[in-house]
């Protein structure tokens, strides 16, 4: 009989965060389960997941979150509103966080090799056989 105790992300992949301590609105924590499910996916079948990049992806999953959110409050009113004492027109504040999320994001997705441009970098490097030259028939190989 063994001891051994299997600890969360044993298997190479990251345990998915509590998102009930993060969102309040039960909608938000289902969207970002819908997207941290995703991201795992996408980075498994392009072997370039990792444990040690939980926390980037977690922030990655924030940041989607935080972008529909705010996108949401845009919509309602507008990327310009009036202040409320003077009638001075000024930027919406979830225009700002919407547009901080979208930066975010967007660092987050280069880092972790997701986006679309950079799906092909920063992946498992296909070990293929050397190229053979002619100093290859020239020269033969020691051995040890």
């Amino acid at each position: 009989m063994s001891n051994l105790i299997e600890l969360p992300g044993g298997d190479g992949v990251p345990p998915e965060p509590n998102w009930r301590s993060i969102f309040g609105r039960a909608a938000d924590r289902e969207a970002a389960a819908g997207y941290w499910r995703s991201l795992i996916s996408e980075m498994k079948a392009s072997e370039k997941l990792a444990v040690a990049n939980a926390h980037s992806i977690k922030r990655l999953v924030v940041a989607y979150v935080t972008y529909d959110i705010s996108a949401k409050e845009v919509l309602k009113s507008g990327p310009v509103m009036k202040a409320k004492r003077t009638g001075v027109p000024s930027h919406n504040p979830w225009w700002t966080t919407m547009s901080n999320a979208s930066s975010q994001a967007q660092a987050l997705e280069k880092e972790l090799c997701v986006s679309p441009r950079d799906r092909n970098s920063g992946g498992k490097i296909d070990r293929t056989t050397r190229k053979r030259t002619s100093a290859d028939s020239y020269l033969k190989p020691r051995s040890a």
